[in-house]
């Protein structure tokens, strides 16, 4: 009879899971062929692999329903399931009534291709204006000036993100777009980014990248920025941030 130590089974796992990372990087590269061209393959593993470990708190555990669990991520970032913007995700993935994982994962699926067509249409055109619009903006757009001072902070930035992607803006919905205004705010003072443009920039990220950009290994620039114990001047993070945001953003454009 066949016995398997401790340790052989624990590399017959490790080579099982390596085999299924290479299977969903080619099925990545197919179908999001510039996320991974400018990700490059090891980040991209690493986005992997954490779909993996979110996914499985889910009980999203088979092959299929990982592909299409990662590719949502790679559409409405990896954070998708806690972002603020997107409260039905969590909802759906959740949903105690529908008992097979694969009906969640379908049912989730279909909500996220309705919402990225409204919000982002059927060609992807209307976020690709809304990235054009954000790389061109003026720095002097990330703060109040001129009659927006007698705004409120919170006002002007539901003004500025409405004005950047309209489309997401409605097809998320004021109230989300509310809460996540109120939670990018307290979010990006916890990183010491206390001037409005630095908190403007870090907004705005959370609405076009997806809540959870901060730490996000699709943005791996913005942990490192924000997360940097040598960048204590609140103002200098900012522009940082920014700046690492419009090269990021340029990247899609090419």
């Amino acid at each position: 009879m066949l016995v398997m130590r401790e340790a052989q089974m624990t590399t017959f796992e490790q080579a099982a899971i390596h085999n299924f990372e290479n299977r969903l990087l080619e099925h990545l590269k197919e179908f999001f062929p510039k996320h991974c061209e400018i990700l490059g393959e090891e980040q991209v593993r690493k986005v992997i692999r954490l779909g993996i470990e979110r996914a499985e708190q889910y009980e999203v555990v088979s092959e299929r329903d990982l592909h299409l669990y990662v590719g949502l991520m790679f559409m409405l970032g990896s954070y998708f399931d806690e972002d603020p913007q997107l409260p039905w995700a969590g909802k759906i993935l959740k949903d105690e009534d529908i008992v097979d994982p694969s009906d969640r994962i379908d049912k989730l699926h279909d909500r996220a291709m309705a919402f990225l067509n409204e919000a982002a249409g059927q060609e992807s055109q209307y976020e690709e204006r809304a990235l054009r619009k954000v790389c061109e903006l003026p720095t002097s757009a990330l703060s109040r000036t001129g009659e927006d001072r007698e705004l409120s902070f919170g006002d002007y930035m539901l003004k500025l993100l409405y004005a950047l992607f309209p489309e997401k803006y409605q097809a998320v919905g004021d109230v989300a777009i509310r809460q996540l205004v109120r939670q990018g705010y307290q979010s990006a003072r916890t990183y010491g980014l206390t001037d409005e443009k630095g908190i403007t920039t870090y907004i705005s990220l959370m609405f076009m990248l997806g809540g959870g950009f901060d730490k996000d290994p699709q943005c791996p620039w913005a942990e490192v920025i924000l997360k940097d114990p040598a960048l204590t001047d609140p103002i200098k993070k900012g522009e940082l941030l920014h700046k690492g945001a419009l090269d990021y953003l340029g990247k899609w454009l090419a």
